[in-house]
């Protein structure tokens, strides 16, 4: 009830808030909450930029900003300057070259602006002759209020931005970003919060070096920083300075905080540090310069280009089944309203189009191998659905659920410590397959039907994958046979860990697939194996998985293939030399 109330609060502040038309942009639009309450600081505005497309199918990380009503409306602020967000956020949108994505801008309350930028570790190593001094006569004797401030942010704010926007919570997609005191306290909230925050850009930080005595707050900055600093595998740091006016001031203390984060392991990857010649400590100086830090935190993955026809790129599609990630739907040359498509959905989507983009450099080129049979009018129009997986969850999402869980608690912690040992995961493995199929169904499928000309019956719908992507496209078939007409299970991993020495996994996918084979009658199949590097296991478990099939559709072998490739290795090269024969016995004329 408590959290009901305080959520009808927050969306009652943002009504008003429309009511009253305060900033205006130019693009996107702001949600405000108006005079947000906090138990850890005084009540304050907050001002919530959505870009032009946000859409709450996606998910969009997260930038907050202080000084918040400094950042879109320069008439409405107290020197008639601007950061220029909603312009610098969208043009490099529209450009695709950052992530779409949303920022909190959090109000300054003017008087207490420097106390709650003061990070009271730092604040706290300085002597308290120093402190006293300071406190009087720039926070009216509050001291430090850094600590409250995030915590305001990390207990209040974040949350409910996270549960009212369409938002990627994650470390990796939340960042702070300053300037002035603003960059000290988004450093510190990097440093104090590393699992809540995935980075920071600091611009033109106050530093502090100019209170005398002019050593005592460099000195506990630097040790707090030494001591404190995040990880730089898994963070990223973008700082800079004019060497105009103040900026001058902080050039020794930055070249020293410089010195600190790479000997703490930071390079050009996950840290920049940039020089601004003359610019002033401002907001006209930081709004011109504002695209390199956004480009640093935020830089789009380079995505596929296809050869032929076209890919549609829908960013962090959000589900309520699995965690988020890419689809890239790719429409044959002449797609058009007027015509109606079958569709293939297809797992590992970022390996399916363009090498150039793929860990291993290698992909199935299914845009060319598709545009050639339609050319040559062997089969029927179709569209690709390319899901991309989750790196750190593809095995438990694609590992069949209820076969694993008929085995037995010690079968289960072998298969589990073998994935350990292969690196595969990293501590237990815990299947969510079923879930993933939820979401292909459920969610994904009917957004595709919806927007897309294609037919969205079982005879022009099919599932296809490679190795782990072979066995959920087996297991997709098995609990959606209404739903998926044929399922291409190439270089299907049998064995699910990397070994087949006391391996209980064929047996129980063997009887899985028993107990719940599709009637071919109605559906198709077809399995395929070389027997080079990883597929050398494969040839006498796809031989068992075959006496399954014959024996359970003895009168139906033309709706069940299994080809063998004597010489094939487990890649997408060989897959892509081969996917012909599939596509042509689903869907050939």
């Amino acid at each position: 009830m408590k959290n009901f109330i305080l959520s009808l609060l927050f969306f009652s502040n943002i009504i008003f808030s429309y009511s009253q038309g305060f900033t205006k942009v130019v693009s996107g639009k702001i949600v405000r909450i108006e005079q947000l309450k906090s138990k850890f600081v005084s009540s304050r505005n907050v001002d919530i930029w959505l870009p032009e497309n946000y859409s709450k199918i996606c998910r969009y990380p997260v930038i907050y900003m202080h000084d918040g009503q400094m950042l879109f409306d320069s008439t409405l602020t107290w020197n008639h300057k601007e950061w220029k967000v909603d312009e610098t956020f969208s043009r490099l949108i529209k450009s695709n070259v950052i992530k779409s994505c949303i920022v909190v801008g959090i109000w300054n309350n003017g008087s207490d602006r420097i106390s709650e930028y003061l990070p009271n570790k730092i604040f706290n190593n300085i002597d308290i002759s120093t402190r006293n001094k300071f406190s009087e006569k720039y926070c009216k004797g509050k001291g430090a209020q850094g600590d409250n401030y995030l915590k305001f942010i990390i207990e209040e704010l974040k949350p409910y931005i996270d549960s009212c926007f369409s938002t990627l919570p994650q470390q990796k997609n939340t960042y702070l970003m300053g300037s002035s005191m603003g960059g000290l306290i988004s450093m510190y909230g990097l440093a104090e919060y590393p699992n809540v925050f995935g980075g920071a850009a600091c611009l033109s930080t106050a530093w502090l070096s100019m209170i005398e005595p002019k050593s005592n707050f460099p000195l506990a900055i630097f040790n707090y920083i030494n001591h404190y600093l995040p990880a730089p595998k898994t963070h990223k740091i973008y700082m800079d300075y004019g060497t105009g006016e103040s900026d001058k001031e902080y050039i020794t203390t930055q070249n020293f905080i410089d010195i600190i984060c790479k000997n703490k392991g930071y390079d050009s990857t996950n840290y920049s540090l940039q020089v601004f010649e003359n610019e002033k400590h401002d907001e006209v100086a930081w709004s011109k310069r504002l695209y390199i830090p956004t480009q640093f935190l935020l830089a789009k993955p380079t995505f596929q280009k296809p050869v032929s026809g076209k890919i549609e790129l829908i960013e962090n599609f959000a589900s309520k089944y699995v965690s988020v990630r890419n689809i890239e739907v790719w429409l044959p040359k002449g797609y058009n309203d007027k015509e109606k498509y079958s569709v293939l959905y297809m797992h590992d989507g970022q390996m399916l189009f363009d090498a150039s983009t793929t860990w291993n450099k290698q992909a199935w080129d299914v845009d060319d191998v598709a545009t050639a049979l339609m050319n040559g009018n062997k089969i029927q129009k179709f569209i690709v659905v390319g899901i991309w997986n989750d790196s750190k969850k593809r095995h438990s999402d694609y590992f069949p659920q209820k076969p694993f869980e008929t085995l037995s608690p010690d079968q289960k912690n072998l298969i589990i410590q073998k994935l350990i040992e292969s690196g595969r995961i990293e501590r237990l493995l815990q299947p969510q397959s079923d879930n993933y199929l939820r979401f292909l169904v459920q969610e994904l499928k009917p957004f595709i039907d919806k927007n897309y000309s294609v037919y969205t019956d079982r005879k022009h719908t099919f599932v296809a994958g490679s190795s782990m992507g072979g066995l959920i496209s087996m297991y997709a078939i098995c609990e959606y046979p209404t739903v998926f007409g044929g399922a291409a299970c190439i270089s299907t991993h049998w064995p699910g860990i990397f070994t087949t020495e006391n391996n209980p996994i064929p047996e129980a996918l063997n009887s899985y697939l028993k107990a719940h084979l599709p009637k071919l009658k109605n559906s198709k199949l077809f399995f395929d194996y070389g027997d080079k590097t990883l597929d050398a296991m494969y040839p006498p478990l796809q031989k068992e998985i075959d006496k399954t099939l014959q024996l359970a559709n003895p009168k139906n072998k033309y709706n069940w293939q299994t080809q063998f490739f004597p010489g094939k290795d487990h890649s997408e090269n060989a897959w892509k030399e081969r996917l012909n024969i599939p596509l042509e016995f689903f869907m050939g004329k």
